[in-house]
């Protein structure tokens, strides 16, 4: 079988079993162990995380490559992985060949966290990357330019299209499933219901709720920590009213397809406009207390409606991602070599 390199800059916290801190990589290793020997290049975490790697790949050591050539996928372009693909091919001087799979805008991230210096660092490694190795984006606005051929990552199954009995008296009015960052909004979204919503309430799910700060807490507001159990999870959809995503920036976030095959309208803010990509059930608002009081009050009022118009989405599943990821590699990527 052939050897393939995963270069990842998402960590792997080793305690008899092996954990990440999302389930991307899971999927990615598992479309890949259908044709390839996995090596894994990526840092260690000291720190415990909630997402059980459950696919065979061997952790790598870069000191042990001696290969004269290597086919190598990079997950995202960062610094890491920027570092260790030359590392690899101006100290090992090892023949390149592989691509390297977008999933987020770094050009929109960068700049956003290290403004403009930060947009031309990235785009200098773009730069340089691109020409070793072919792209798979998820998104035309990932790249600049127009990509003959976009995936549509997802990890929805049979179970999320369940036709559940509907719940009686739900009371949670608002849900964010996500990292608790600053570039996801969850600090502003904090505020407004600290502060100004107090009428509503807010659940969120996703960081350790005894790492967030007593600063954050308040009564109206709910922390549970990050649910890796697809049960568990459809059950929190289940039982609210409105999903809410706050982020000023975005690549192509799986909760919007989680919470709209469950039929839950979402709200998201006039900076990710473009992750609506013609699904319906979808509202944008401005960033403001009263706007989005506005939103979700004909949310509720046309409930029954916008979930019809819901159910005309057209949702890629995880198989879907699955042949699509695998045909790109098989028939775009590696016959152009």
């Amino acid at each position: 079988m052939k050897k393939i390199y995963l270069i990842t800059n998402d960590k792997i916290w080793f305690s008899g079993k092996r954990y990440t801190s999302n389930n991307d990589l899971n999927n990615i290793i598992n479309f890949l162990n259908n044709d390839y020997n996995v090596n894994l290049i990526c840092r260690k975490s000291s720190k415990e995380l909630n997402f059980e790697l459950t696919e065979n790949f061997n952790h790598f050591d870069l000191a042990k490559i001696n290969d004269k050539s290597l086919d190598v996928m990079l997950i995202s372009i960062t610094p890491y992985n920027f570092f260790i693909l030359f590392y690899l091919l101006l100290v090992k001087r090892i023949n390149i060949r592989g691509f390297v799979y977008l999933r987020s805008d770094g050009f929109l991230e960068y700049k956003y966290r290290f403004g403009l210096a930060g947009y031309y660092f990235y785009y200098i490694m773009f730069s340089i990357i691109k020409r070793y190795l072919k792209i798979l984006s998820c998104s035309n606005n990932f790249t600049k330019v127009k990509v003959k051929k976009l995936l549509h990552p997802s990890e929805l199954n049979t179970k999320w299209f369940a036709k559940d009995k509907p719940k009686k008296n739900i009371k949670i009015d608002f849900l964010y499933v996500g990292r608790f960052k600053k570039d996801k909004g969850t600090f502003y979204l904090v505020d407004m219901f600290k502060n100004y919503l107090r009428d509503y309430n807010l659940t969120i799910v996703g960081n350790d709720k005894s790492l967030i700060s007593k600063k954050y807490y308040s009564d109206n507001i709910n922390y549970k920590n990050s649910i890796s159990n697809i049960d568990e999870l459809i059950e929190i959809y289940d039982s609210s009213k409105v999903f809410i995503l706050p982020s000023f920036i975005e690549g192509f976030p799986k909760v919007i397809s989680e919470s709209l095959a469950r039929l839950k309208p979402i709200i998201i803010f006039e900076e990710i406009e473009y992750v609506i990509n013609e699904r319906k059930g979808i509202f944008v608002c401005k960033r403001n207390e009263k706007d989005l009081r506005k939103t979700f009050n004909y949310i509720l009022k046309n409930y029954s409606d916008i979930q019809r118009q819901i159910e005309k989405n057209y949702f890629y599943t995880k198989d879907n991602f699955k042949k699509e990821f695998l045909t790109s590699l098989k028939y775009d990527f590696w016959k152009k070599y």
